[in-house]
């Protein structure tokens, strides 16, 4: 059986035309989108040929120079802070803090206080070194005035003359010492004033007797030896005599009235109260008394305050402000006042 194919119709020309118009416009659709800024070639990018070692490295530089470009136009880097304006930053703020501070009336009482303790510490420390130099001349004049043979038991009991002179003297010289640290200090004028002094000058006269007596006995009397045998017992009065004066004067050192609040203002508020004025003076008004009326009503106040027993019988200047709530120029003022009562009464 002889099968005869079917010969195929040639193509139609138009047909074959819109296939291939089809087929570019689909390769057109999904081939990548040309780029449209410099390509930097990979390193491992195989070198075309015809390209020289001066192109690639030109290309290269063109590259980078794009990129460079592009990373300039950025100022963040220029936004943050390097460390060394980070540290003066700091130490701006620190030094502001401390500015601030310096004005806070907490802040300067216990600057103050350190102070004190300070001074009282350097001079008790001379006072101590003082008298314990003095007990050698105190010793050796004890031993000649009782005919004390050397290194025997009285001979050596000697050395406790000078500290029997001493411990009293530097009790009282503490006792007034933690008085001022509390803020009350001693007034010389005032009895109790008067009979710590006559205490300090007996024994430091005594010391002082003590020390410089084998320099008046001596056959040849030396000058030098006198100066020297007394310079324990003038170092002691020295220091104890100068320390109230010392105590006095940061005593009486002012309170400083910020103008605006410290940080520390509500310890302030807390340490001196509502009521505490700042020793600054007051502009005058029309039917307000004269400080010195003010001063003598408030004196009036202190001895009414002190006969019902609510105030000592001879008041601070501080525990005349506490008790009254007036300034520490009219509480010292009112001080003053019932001292000069006391030396000349009526």
């Amino acid at each position: 059986m002889n099968i005869t194919p079917t010969p195929t119709p040639p193509p139609d020309p138009d047909e074959f035309a819109r296939g291939l118009a089809a087929l570019e416009h689909h390769l057109a659709e999904v081939a990548p989108a040309a780029p449209t800024g410099p390509v930097e070639l990979p390193t491992n990018t195989p070198v075309e040929p015809g390209q020289t070692r001066r192109v690639r490295q030109l290309r290269a530089e063109v590259a980078e120079a794009h990129q460079l470009a592009e990373l300039a136009e950025d100022e963040t880097p220029f936004l943050l802070d390097t460390a060394k304006v980070r540290k003066r930053r700091k130490r701006a703020a620190e030094a502001a803090q401390l500015h601030r501070l310096a004005g806070d009336p907490a802040a300067l009482a216990y600057r103050d206080q350190r102070v004190r303790r300070t001074v009282t510490v350097m001079v008790m420390t001379a006072a101590c070194i003082a008298l314990a130099v003095s007990s050698i001349g105190v010793q050796a004049s004890v031993a000649m005035a009782l005919s004390l043979a050397p290194h025997t038991l009285g001979w050596w009991a000697a050395f406790g003359v000078e500290p029997m002179l001493s411990l009293p003297l530097l009790a009282a010289v503490a006792v007034q010492a933690y008085g001022a640290m509390r803020g009350h200090v001693v007034d010389r004028k005032s009895p109790a004033g008067k009979k710590l002094f006559r205490t300090e000058a007996l024994l430091l006269g005594l010391t002082l007797v003590l020390n410089c007596w084998p320099a008046f006995v001596a056959d040849i009397f030396d000058p030098l030896t006198l100066i020297v045998h007394s310079l324990g017992p003038v170092a002691a009065v020295t220091s104890i005599w100068v320390l109230p004066t010392l105590w006095a004067v940061l005593a009486d050192l002012p309170l400083p009235h910020p103008s605006t609040p410290a940080p520390t203002a509500l310890l302030t508020d807390a340490l001196t109260g509502p009521e505490y004025r700042a020793n600054t003076p007051e502009p005058d008004s029309a039917g307000r008394p004269s400080p010195e009326q003010r001063i003598e009503t408030v004196t009036t106040h202190v001895r009414q305050l002190i006969a019902a027993g609510t105030l000592p019988r001879y008041p601070s200047a501080n525990a005349i402000r506490e008790a009254t709530h007036v300034g520490m120029d009219t509480a010292r003022a009112v001080r003053d006042n019932l001292l000069s009562d006391l030396s000349d009464p009526k």
